[in-house]
């Protein structure tokens, strides 16, 4: 009897062990839907388990094999097939699919033709190896008991992902950390029972209780201490984007679209495809020193394909001095004028030969950057101003492409007085109606019904413009980086937008809000660039140094305003515009909502994301980005007065706990026993003792007996209580019966020899 108790023990405990070894293999099949087209993931996940339950209930080879087998045809079918696999023309079509397959690709593998091998016969080969790897995890778990290499390369796989692809293994890292940590002192506590059955003690396979709550214990303060205790900032810059230049790869700031794949926040070129989610990148791109926060300015965009953005570049040679030979100006005599300069470092990460700017852009003051044949200096520079959409870019007297490391930069910026831009005319020129009134013939009516809904108290181009900014706030839409739909063929970028999905970020909202004001015939365009970014330094002269990264890549909106020139306004929710207004007068109360229904107050977002097209492996394009200015958070300094009286105390508690928890250990067994024991509880008390005399430095020799044992105990604490323990024990264990009231007449022998131990 005492035998089967014994193994339904152990058969628990390797349960335990070999479940918690399955969530390492989960952790190995998440990510894939992330880094490859495979689809279903959960097919495999559920063939894994089933892998293993076969495997750990050890049937015959000749039973376990055709299950797998059928298993994994049934895991075809699921993910090629149709209709139901008991049926004819469900499983039947697959098991006729995969005879075929099977020819043909065995033909493949024997010529060497691996690229050959169809989609279907690699998904069979995907379970084939899950089905190895259950076995061999149970052979290395339950067998040699060493998984330390598996639980290594787990920890690196998920490392490397987390590096060099678009998968957060923030939390997984955490996961495994934790499952590694319970299987290792599960496989060693169970390595320790089975020297102390080899050597004539008696003790059971499962982890005691006592053991199980000190496990719970120590993980959850390890784990709990990770996420509390101050963490300075990386040490390393991200190697990526460094890696791709020197393997020839278009990184992500250097725009570029892909085919497929998740996308990834930066700046890029190609807008023509917008929608879809992407995964944030705190990659650094600059740092400007500077005297007030602003948008940094890349380009705008002005036709409207209803899909995303296009626009003709106008390209004109310049001198220098740009406002005085090149006919694009932002601002004009109505609007107040602030002339100022930058200066703008950019990251070693950064690949740009365009100019980001605030403001007017007046005069390239300093700059400097590399070619491909060297370095270059002002002098050797020719710039282009595209005057349509306000894009400065640099090239080299022998006509290379420049990247920029450094430049200083004059500018204007403006102070908007609100009265002018409500009393502006609504006269606009004819260049700027042919350019930025565009819409594509296929826009759904409900965009401009809506905005003319919108707008419909207003009389002025100014109070209009701020209605249709505000009522993204107003109404139930949603800021999301993550989980955004694309649009299907045919369908409207902003119609889906504004009456389907109401989620997005900051190309959703500030592309509708252009589309709706051109509906009302104001002329408006779509602008990218960058938010502020993040202050992390004030100069003695009153400037800050602002870090602007992959993150802060934005979109917003510009909108034209006769004898007073473009403006701009922010309407995706959460985010800031800089942008200088100066009342003369009460703010007028602009309501585009219910009457009485007061507005919620607006979802600060997660940083927002980046254009689509910019985004790494994005599809045709992507978003435009985020701006760090809302999620930007200075928090504290790592080594702050709370940091440390918070750390301190933590660390110097979990040291005491660790040198002492052989005491503690001691004090909780001579209570637990005191009020809990009984005489079915000796055997283990007294196997309990044997463990605590062990790692106390008096162990058990080889060959010893436990009379021999107790005598030397005996001998060394001077007592003679364990002797007396020992011929009970020898009397209970014999005689397979435990006497009544020989625990009570034996605890304060029991208890002596602990508090020996613990003096």
């Amino acid at each position: 009897m005492k035998q089967m108790q014994t193994n339904t023990k152990t058969s628990v405990t390797h349960l335990f062990i070999y479940a918690l070894t399955f969530l390492l293999v989960w952790e190995w099949l998440r990510p894939i839907p992330v880094i490859t087209a495979t689809g279903q993931i959960e097919v495999f996940i559920w063939f894994t388990l089933f892998s293993a339950v076969l495997v750990y209930i050890r049937m015959p080879a000749l039973i376990t094999a055709p299950l797998v087998f059928t298993g994994s045809i049934v895991g075809l079918h699921l993910i090629f097939g149709e209709g139901n696999f008991v049926s004819r023309e469900g499983g039947g079509v697959t098991i006729q699919q995969f005879a075929g397959e099977l020819t043909v690709n065995l033909s493949a593998i024997l010529s060497g033709n691996f690229a050959d091998l169809s989609d279907f016969f690699r998904t069979f080969l995907l379970f084939m190896l899950l089905a190895l790897i259950s076995y061999l995890l149970y052979f290395w778990v339950l067998h040699t008991r060493k998984v330390f290499f598996f639980l290594l390369s787990t920890i690196v796989y998920i490392a490397i992902l987390d590096t060099f692809t678009v998968v957060d293994a923030s939390q997984a890292i955490v996961r495994v950390v934790v499952i590694g940590f319970f299987i290792l002192t599960l496989l060693h506590m169970l390595t320790v029972q089975d020297e102390e059955r080899a050597i004539g003690r008696r003790s059971g396979t499962f982890i005691s209780p006592a053991w199980m709550y000190t496990l719970i214990i120590v993980v959850s303060t390890a784990v709990a201490a990770g996420f509390l205790l101050p963490k300075p900032e990386p040490q390393w810059s991200d190697p990526v984007p460094a890696l791709e230049r020197f393997a020839g790869v278009e990184g992500l700031t250097g725009g570029g679209s892909g085919s497929g794949g998740v996308r990834r926040v930066g700046y890029g070129e190609n807008d023509e495809r917008l929608g879809g989610g992407f995964v944030q990148d705190d990659g650094p791109v600059f740092q400007a020193i500077t005297d007030r926060e602003s948008y940094w300015r890349g380009e705008s965009k002005d036709t409207y394909t209803g899909q995303g953005w296009e626009s003709d570049p106008g390209y004109v040679e310049s001198e220098l001095v740009f406002g005085d030979t090149v006919d694009y100006r932002m601002f004009q005599d109505a609007a107040g004028i602030e002339e100022s300069e930058v200066e703008i470092d950019m990251a070693d990460e950064a690949d740009f030969s365009l100019l980001f700017y605030p403001g007017q852009l007046q005069d390239v003051l300093d700059v400097q950057g590399e070619t491909d044949s060297g370095s270059f200096g002002l002098e050797e520079l020719q710039f282009y101003t595209d005057v349509a959409n306000g894009r400065f870019q640099a090239r080299t007297n022998t006509d290379e492409t420049v990247r920029f490391d450094s430049y200083t930069l004059a500018y204007e910026d403006a102070v908007f007085p609100v009265e002018a831009l409500r009393s502006a005319p609504d006269e606009d020129p004819e260049e700027i109606t042919d350019r930025y009134l565009q819409l594509p013939e296929e826009l759904p009516d409900r965009v401009g019904d809506l905005a003319a809904d919108i707008a419909s108290d207003y009389d002025n181009r100014y109070d209009t413009a701020v209605a249709v900014e505000q009522y993204f706030n107003q109404n139930d839409f949603e800021y999301q980086t993550t989980d955004v739909p694309v649009p299907e063929e045919g369908q409207d970028y902003v119609d889906q937008f504004l009456f389907e999905t109401q989620v997005g970020y900051c190309d959703n909202y500030s592309t509708s809000m252009v589309v709706m004001l051109r509906t009302l015939d104001i002329p408006a365009r779509w602008v990218k660039g960058f938010t502020s970014g993040e202050e992390v330094e004030e100069l003695d002269d009153g400037r800050s140094v602002y870090e602007v990264a992959n993150s802060n890549a934005h979109s917003w909106v510009e909108v034209y305003f006769p004898d007073v020139g473009w403006v701009p306004f922010e309407p995706t929710q959460g985010f800031t515009n800089y942008a200088d207004f100066e009342e003369e007068s009460a703010d007028v109360d602009i309501d585009t909502d219910v009457p009485d229904q007061e507005a919620p107050d607006p979802e600060i977002p997660e940083p927002d994301g980046d254009f689509d097209e910019l985004l790494e492996e994005g599809a045709d394009g992507g978003p435009s980005g985020d701006d760090t200015d809302v999620g930007d958070d200075d928090g504290e300094p790592v080594f702050s007065l709370k940091s440390l009286l918070i750390s301190i105390p933590t660390i110097l508690f979990v040291m005491v706990l660790y040198q002492k928890q052989s005491v503690l250990q001691n004090y909780y067994f001579v209570y637990r026993y005191r009020f809990f024991g009984s005489d079915k509880s000796f055997e283990k008390a007294y196997e309990r003792l044997l463990w605590m005399l062990q790692i106390e430095g008096l162990p058990r020799r080889g060959g010893e007996t436990l009379r021999e044992y107790a005598r030397r105990v005996d001998l060394a604490l001077s007592s003679q209580a364990m002797m007396k323990l020992t011929n009970s024990y020898e009397r209970i264990y014999y005689g397979g019966r435990t006497p009544e009231g020989e625990w009570q007449r034996r605890r304060q022998d029991w208890e002596e020899i602990m508090r020996s131990l613990r003096a």
